[in-house]
């Protein structure tokens, strides 16, 4: 829905909106509203819940457990809990729907055991989970940091083993134009950047630079933060998980891409924000304490999505309840009330985004000599942002950048030739600047953002020159120059 916003608001708004208007004249926009069109008409339109797709990715050894099933027909996978004498959950007496831990003490009272609401498949005694049948996951799947499934499951048995990852990463291969990526995901409220797979203090320099400036935007907008994936989203830094889709833009093609983790239920009923990750990990009471907000929190602004416990007769187990909280529109995904908020402020920060690309300015002057001789000067700016190169990380990879100026027509060459190359160009976010003691605002010296071409030729009054100037990340542009 973020991204079909983002299209509809680019089209309603071009030819009024100045900034749009602009946008759509000097850049193209890729919009791809569902990267699994299967599996999000699985999640939307059936009880089931799902990482990426509805495709079955299990051996038969890990066909054991509880499986989510909706066995009682309500259209909604709640949990299931049923009394036992060593269940590990009793009933919250200030919130009845709300289960919470046992405590060590606990000697006497109603205990519960909780699972999904479901079926059980083989021979599980005591009771566990199923890996999910649908366990496959896009994002541990693309070629960066790609491991096996011992080490992150849903990874796949290679990387781009799915359609779906393959097709993404051939259309960006495709389309070496592309210099920016927003990828948007639920849930969490926080903005992430890469590298996912190494301290940020490792990668460029300039290129985090980048990340946190336009990030800051992305605060502004949304009002989430904005982290480094390594160093602050990962809570294992040496198990840590990997191939994702971010990471291989930046560390594989040198694109600046961003995570934007879409909705916060914890944050919006008051809990403490989960990133940057704190070192002290919460205790259980803490957490108890942030289930209750948000039980409160639902139970106040979407009480459609509580689930009252409801006896059942269970085929296998017998006597069981069914209730809890529907978290397909609670946690993973906002109520549909607040679902114009999130995706608003999604498209304003992408719109800031791409207006922090390269662009390049191409000025000409031509100069009579003498008779049948002129000097023609083309001088190429870069006014955007981000340098005609994006990042550090694509110089690194070696991938193209250069700059081809072609200079063409019925003339003749005295001085230059007629395709010649500009390595590259800073943007204006590569300028250092300082503010010192006694608002002392400096500028630093810093490498050109322009360039001028000279060429001296040879040809008659009036004739045409026809000038190109292209670049894989700046795009083609052409002229007319007379003598």
């Amino acid at each position: 829905m973020a991204a079909m916003h983002t299209i509809d608001y680019l089209l309603t708004n071009y030819g009024k909106d100045s900034k749009v208007t602009t946008i759509l004249d000097r850049f193209t926009v890729y919009v791809i509203p569902r990267i699994s069109p299967d599996g999000a008409e699985a999640y939307l339109t059936t009880p089931y819940t799902l990482r990426s797709v509805d495709r079955p990715y299990l051996t038969a050894s890990q066909d054991k457990g509880v499986y989510q099933e909706d066995i009682d027909n309500n259209g909604i996978i709640g949990m299931m809990r049923f009394k036992a004498p060593d269940g590990v959950w009793v009933i919250d007496e200030t919130n009845p729907i709300q289960m919470k831990k046992r405590t060590p003490d606990m000697m006497d009272g109603e205990f519960y055991h909780v699972y999904t609401e479901g079926m059980i498949e083989g021979d599980c005694d005591p009771l566990f989970p199923a890996k999910p049948l649908w366990g496959l996951d896009f994002n541990r799947n693309y070629p960066f940091g790609w491991f096996t499934e011992n080490r992150q499951p849903g990874a796949g048995d290679y990387p781009l083993s799915n359609p779906e990852t393959k097709a993404v990463v051939d259309f960006v291969i495709a389309h070496p134009n592309i210099c920016g990526v927003a990828t948007h995901h639920t849930s969490g409220g926080i903005i992430l950047y890469p590298p996912g797979t190494r301290p940020e203090k490792m990668a460029p320099r300039k290129d985090m630079k980048f990340f946190k400036e336009i990030g800051a935007m992305a605060t502004e907008e949304m009002g989430y933060g904005c982290i480094n994936i390594f160093d602050s989203f990962f809570e294992d830094q040496s198990e840590y998980s990997s191939g994702a889709f971010d990471d291989w833009c930046y560390q594989s093609r040198g694109i600046p891409a961003y995570t934007i983790e879409l909705w916060d239920l914890e944050t919006r009923a008051g809990c403490k924000p989960r990133w940057p990750v704190d070192p002290t990990p919460k205790t259980m009471s803490d957490k108890m304490e942030d289930l209750g907000k948000v039980y409160s929190w639902v139970q106040a602004h979407y009480p459609e999505a509580m689930i009252p416990w409801t006896p059942f007769k269970h085929p296998q187990l017998g006597d069981v309840e069914i209730g809890g909280m529907n978290i397909k529109f609670t946690y993973q995904n906002c109520p549909n009330d607040y679902l114009l908020q999130e995706v608003e402020k999604t498209t304003r920060f992408t719109l800031r985004m791409a207006c922090t690309l390269p662009r390049l300015d191409i000025k000409h002057k031509t100069e009579k000599v003498t008779e049948d001789i002129y000097k023609v000067d083309i001088t190429v700016e870069n006014l955007g942002y981000l340098p005609t190169y994006l990042t550090d990380s694509l110089l690194d990879l070696q991938l193209d950048h250069v700059i081809k100026v072609n200079l063409d027509g019925d003339f003749a060459f005295i001085q230059g030739q007629k395709e010649m190359e500009i390595d590259k160009l800073e943007g204006y976010g590569c300028i250092p600047s300082s503010l010192g003691f006694y608002a002392d605002i400096t500028t630093q010296k810093y490498n050109p953002l322009k360039q001028t071409l000279s060429y001296v030729v040879k040809g008659k009054e009036g004739s045409e020159l026809t000038l190109s100037v292209k670049a894989a990340k700046t795009g083609l542009q052409q002229f007319t120059i007379k003598l």
